[in-house]
């Protein structure tokens, strides 16, 4: 809730608010990830005395009313909400890892002709819109946004990102990690490594290197000698170990001399059996041991996680579409990027605000997922008693319920007040369980 009182101050500073939609379109389409909510017309049965207070009213919200709200998000208002909002500060004089990659949302509309992408899932190219993140892997925690038609790459956006987190993160150092996308093109990885020379010793670049035949078999006739095998742990409890190999050699890229070489690092996971050997080469200014290289690039599968939490506990897919669906020719429909990188934002807002509220909990509940913690603290049911002063929530008695007190003493602390509500008092409070008798 603080969080959320934040932001709606924040936006009040960025949008325009003539049919004064602002406050009920934006706490509904944050709290709506947070009950788990899965589209905006779900709102016609929502009946909750609670949900509809959180949002800013004392009945729940219209589907009609919030969607048109989220229609009319005007793209420059939107990125001063993002900028305004974007957590740099944690970043900021510290030695930073960071992940910059794309999530993709299919769309599934036949009647308007929109940009095609590759979607992983698919394994195919569709209609699809993109949103490009960019995510501090140490910290856990989203840092900045940015909407693109479904055409849209990594390639051409890897340099701004990075330029964007030095200019308004102002870290120490920063080490950016980059899936195979930023080299799909050789222009985009000289690009990352002519922008390490201007940045130098504040920044590197490790990007996986795209496995382009002619590449690989250059790679594969490397000299077994330069090959360090290293044991790594198995993929269950009890399994055998896996072995890879490690070589590094320079990668001489397209109309490019010897000398302007690149670090290459090639992994080689040996697969027992009839199966062949897989090949993960990396791109890298970094001047670490090739192992060291290997497992930082590793940790940018916490950003992959972070997808995986948006797209099953807080509806990352079902975003609003970038389209105008009113647009006179469905052939080249109107495009806006406001919707779709405004809820696309207020998503990793959440996940940020979610994982800092499981690490006050007392207890081990650090790095619990959105759905476990919505489980068992966030949808309890509760009574509501509204006082001339104050509005206080009681806490139906429940296990575990203890890892909320340090959460509700600094929050009852802090004093909230409600505006909608005749700026009442928020006063949160938990019911006593009773004690089991011992004995028969």
């Amino acid at each position: 809730m603080p969080r959320a009182l934040d932001w709606l101050a924040v936006a009040r500073n960025c949008f325009t608010d003539t049919l004064g939609t602002l406050r009920r379109g934006l706490l509904t389409s944050v709290f709506a990830l947070v009950v788990g909510m899965e589209r905006v017309w779900h709102l016609d049965e929502m009946e909750d005395v609670g949900f509809a207070l959180l949002t800013g009213g004392r009945r729940c919200p219209s589907r009609h009313s919030i969607g048109g709200w989220r229609r009319h998000l005007a793209w420059y208002e939107v990125d001063a909400f993002c900028r305004r909002t974007a957590p740099w500060h944690l970043i900021e004089g510290q030695d930073v890892l960071c992940s910059y990659d794309e999530h993709t949302i299919p769309r599934w509309t036949r009647k308007f002709h929109l940009q095609k992408g590759y979607v992983t899932t698919r394994n195919k190219y569709m209609r699809c819109e993109k949103l490009f993140y960019t995510f501090d892997v140490l910290g856990g925690r989203y840092l900045a946004v940015r909407a693109t038609p479904g055409n849209g790459s990594l390639g051409p956006l890897a340099v701004p990102l990075v330029r964007q987190t030095l200019a308004c993160g102002r870290p120490d150092y920063l080490h950016g990690l980059f899936d195979a996308a930023a080299g799909q093109a050789d222009a985009g990885v000289r690009a990352l490594c002519d922008l390490v020379e201007q940045e130098h010793p504040r920044l590197d670049v490790t990007l996986r290197a795209c496995r382009y035949p002619h590449r690989v078999r250059a790679w594969k006739a490397l000299d077994s000698g330069l090959f360090v095998p290293h044991q790594e742990p198995g993929p269950y409890v009890g399994a055998p170990p896996k072995e890879v190999r490690l070589a590094e050699t320079p990668t001489v890229l397209k109309d490019e001399s010897p000398e302007q070489a690149v670090r290459t690092i090639v992994c080689r996971e040996v697969v027992r059996g009839p199966k062949k050997d897989r090949w993960h080469p990396l791109f890298t200014t970094s001047l670490g041991e090739v192992d060291e290289v290997l497992g930082l690039f590793r940790l940018r599968q916490y950003h992959e996680q972070a997808y995986r939490v948006g797209v099953y506990d807080e509806s990352l897919d079902s975003v609003p579409c970038g389209y105008d669906k009113q647009s006179a020719n469905p052939k080249r429909p109107r495009w806006q990027r406001g919707p779709l990188q405004m809820i696309g934002w207020l998503v990793a807002l959440v996940y940020n605000a979610v994982a800092d509220f499981a690490q006050a909990l007392e207890g081990d509940f650090a790095g619990c997922q959105v759905r476990t913690l919505r489980r068992t603290f966030f949808n309890r049911p509760g009574q509501l008693y509204a006082t001339p002063e104050a509005l206080i929530v009681c806490l139906d008695p429940f296990a575990g319920q203890e890892a909320l007190v340090p959460v509700i003493d600094a929050f009852n602390a802090a004093g909230h007040r409600l505006p909608w509500l005749d700026n009442r008092r928020l006063v949160m409070s938990l019911t006593p369980r009773q004690q089991q008798r011992a004995g028969p």
